[in-house]
């Protein structure tokens, strides 16, 4: 199986997908877009502060007791 993502923001793109659409071999997924937000949430993320709060403590904690 080969994925590719086109941004169907144009004519062409489009044309592309429709034609796609009607190949016996092709499946055409189409995908809402997400906020960011929205991402964030679903992926449970959490803000690059943190995760560099984080890695400068355990970089410290692993430094100090060398």
């Amino acid at each position: 199986m080969t994925t590719i993502i086109i941004e169907s923001n144009n004519v062409q793109a489009r044309n592309f997908v429709e034609y796609a659409r009607k190949l016996p071999f092709t499946k055409v997924l189409e995908v809402e877009k997400k906020s960011f937000e929205e991402a964030i949430i679903e992926c449970d993320g959490h803000p690059a502060s943190e995760f560099f709060n984080e890695l400068r403590y355990q970089v410290n904690e692993h430094f100090n007791n060398v």
